[in-house]
Parts: C-alpha cells; structure tokens; sequence
C-alpha cells in the first residue's frame, strides 16, 4: 500500500501515511478482518496507532495538534446529519465524508477514549489478547468486543453501546460550580452523549493552578450528566474543560468563571 500512496512535501505527513499504512499490517492482514463491511476495525486501528507511533516519533503536542486538525476537526465540525450516523453502520453502506469519518477518525478516538478509561497496561493487555484469540479468524465487532470485556475482566457493553451504536457526538456542557461542603460541586452536561475523557484546569484565588483529569468512566453510570466533587480549602476563581483530542463541537460553554 505504500508503494501507492504518493510522496508529500511535508515529511511528517509522509511519515504519517508510512505508520499508517504498515499498521495495516495488523489490521485487517493479521486479524482478517472485513475491510469492505466493517472499515472502522482496520481504518480506525491505524489511525489509532499512527498516533501513538507519532507521539514517540516527534512530540505528543505535534501528534495531537496534526491529529486533531487532520482527523477530528473536519467530522466535529461538520454540521450534516449523515456525519452522525452510528460507527457500526456497514462500510459499503456509506460514501464520502461520512464513510471517512466512521471508518478513521471516530472509531480512532473511541479505541483512545477506551484507552484513556482502562488505563495503557490493561488496554494494552486486551489489545493483544485480542490479537493473540483471532488473528487470521476473521473477527467481527462483537468478537472484539466480547474479547476486551473477557480481558479486562469487566463488562463495558455500556461504553461500546455509546460509541459505536448511536448518533452521538461530541459535546460538554459545564453547567455550573458551587460551593459545597468540603470544597466545590462541579456540575457538567454530556450535551453530544459520547463518553470522553477530559480535564478541569482549575485556577484559584492565590494564583495557583490545578489539572485533574477525568476518565470516560465519569459517565458509566449516567451518559447525560455527572457532578464531581472537588475536596479544596482554596478559592476557585475559574474552571474550564480541556478536551484534548476530543474536540468539542460547542467550546463557548465550556469554562466558568466566578463573578465579581
């Protein structure tokens, strides 16, 4: 497949279509998966990996800015309903942008956020189970599926149900922040409905700073809303979600700051 992909300018793009291309290698070769009907078990494994791979390559920064711009921004942004259809919807059954975005970017970010709420030794121990159970068998979703919760040892049904069986997108909402008890209630929105993973970057009355991170677990027991409790004897000034490479499709609402 190299040897078909034409030479670019930018030699990081270049670089890019390489990893990319010899992940294919793994997915679909290796595991025999159905590229034609299920696109998002090859596309979105190798625009997983090119990532990680770029992220050792050069910076994380550099990854994830080319990243985000090249393979988050233009589904996130796009406004047309046939971009939200489900990641599950047959390859064959979808052309153009829509086929693009449910076969690389989308399924990408939903293995990352997988990532990012098992943590990189577990994920990357389910990974390679799956590797190990079904390579040259011809795995279909479910196989992977059903092998990440036997690996893991959890059930995850609800998290694959929420980002590879609905019209979700991606979109937080901080609705409010109020003094509680032991420090502050930190109230947010799941307005798009997928589970991300995103930080609170905290900055408090004395100038200090904080950053705490959130897994997708946040939204296991409730996809539409969480209050999180933050345990501080400091005085929150202002509040705002960093989504990362989870891009937000509506970022004016989510920062807050304390009125004077």
């Amino acid at each position: 497949m190299m040897v078909n992909d034409e030479a670019f300018k930018n030699v990081y793009f270049s670089r890019l279509v390489e990893n990319h291309e010899i992940a294919h290698s793994y997915f679909p070769f290796y595991m025999g998966t159905n590229e034609s009907r299920y696109a998002f078990m090859d596309e979105g494994w190798a625009t997983t990996l090119e990532l990680l791979i770029g992220r050792t390559e050069s910076t994380v920064d550099s990854a994830n800015t080319f990243y985000r711009r090249f393979r988050v921004n233009r589904w996130i942004h796009d406004p047309s309903g046939e971009e939200d259809l489900p990641i599950i919807t047959p390859a064959d059954a979808l052309v153009g942008v829509a086929y693009g975005n449910n076969a690389y970017g989308k399924p990408s970010l939903a293995y990352l956020a997988m990532k990012d709420l098992l943590g990189n030794t577990l994920f990357k121990h389910c990974l390679h189970a799956y590797m190990d159970r079904w390579h040259g068998k011809h795995p279909i979703p479910w196989d992977f599926f059903n092998c990440f919760n036997n690996a893991s040892g959890r059930n995850l049904n609800w998290f694959w149900n929420n980002w590879f069986f609905t019209n979700n997108y991606i979109d937080l909402t901080l609705k409010s922040v109020t003094r509680s008890g032991s420090g502050y209630q930190v109230s947010i929105d799941n307005t798009g409905g997928f589970a991300v993973p995103f930080d609170m970057i905290i900055r408090y009355a004395d100038g200090s700073m904080d950053s705490i991170h959130q897994s997708p677990a946040v939204w296991q027991q409730d996809q539409a809303h969480t209050s999180i409790n933050l345990k501080t004897r400091k005085k929150i000034i202002a509040l705002s979600l960093d989504m990362g490479i989870f891009m937000d499709a509506n970022e004016t609402d989510n920062s807050w700051e304390k009125k004077q």
